[in-house]
């Protein structure tokens, strides 16, 4: 693994990606992989990543972003969904799949799972909905990392049609609502962000240091 700095520099928002160039499987892997192990609020993952490739639904759903042209140039798209039906069902799934996992016995984490029901319990609608996204944003940044790391461009975009693309993908159906896409490949060479050099604040105004 490179040093994970260095890749952090090297990464961009790519603006124009290279077309032609397709993201390896064992690529693609990786970074669903490191989603999968993104740490999250008790551990519920309460979103999907959805891979979208070439073809028709790419095509279609580059026509809701905005006149932006990643969506089209990228050869994948990463979607991240979030569930809009968290509640108590969230938790006894979670629990079960623990025990599994675990070998454990499914009572002795009762103390977890009430405990969990009652915080989620207490989240109307909304707060729900800003708990979820949090978590796929977490996910969102080690994707990114991650994809650095190998080498494979990306673009965190949330400027897209959230009900176009849930209408397309059928995701109201699933309780689904998308609230970041990343479309990944590798950069043009003409694309003239990623030779600019990275804006960030100084060490000193972004850090508070207290002893």
């Amino acid at each position: 693994m490179m040093n994970v700095i260095e890749s952090l520099k090297w990464r961009t928002a790519i603006k124009k990606f290279d077309s032609t160039r397709k993201v390896k499987d064992e690529d693609l892997e990786q970074l669903l992989n490191a989603a999968n192990l993104t740490p999250t609020s008790g551990g519920f993952q309460p979103f999907k990543l959805i891979v979208v490739g070439e073809g028709d639904v790419k095509n279609e759903l580059g026509k809701h972003t905005y006149s932006q042209p990643q969506v089209n140039d990228a050869p994948q798209v990463l979607i991240f969904a979030i569930d809009t039906n968290v509640g108590d069902h969230t938790v006894d799934n979670f629990m079960k799949r623990m025990a599994d996992v675990r070998n454990q016995d499914l009572e002795s984490l009762s103390g977890y799972s009430n405990s969990m029901k009652g915080y989620l319990g207490g989240m109307d609608t909304v707060a729900k909905e800003v708990w979820a996204k949090t978590q796929a944003f977490i996910a969102l940044g080690t994707v990114l990392t991650v994809a650095a790391e190998i080498r494979v461009d990306s673009c965190p975009m949330e400027g897209f049609d959230a009900d176009k693309f849930s209408e397309i993908l059928d995701l109201e159906s699933k309780n689904l609502k998308p609230v970041v896409i990343v479309p990944i490949g590798y950069r043009s060479a003409d694309d003239v962000y990623s030779k600019a050099v990275k804006v960030r604040k100084t060490m000193e105004e972004l850090v508070i240091k207290i002893n």
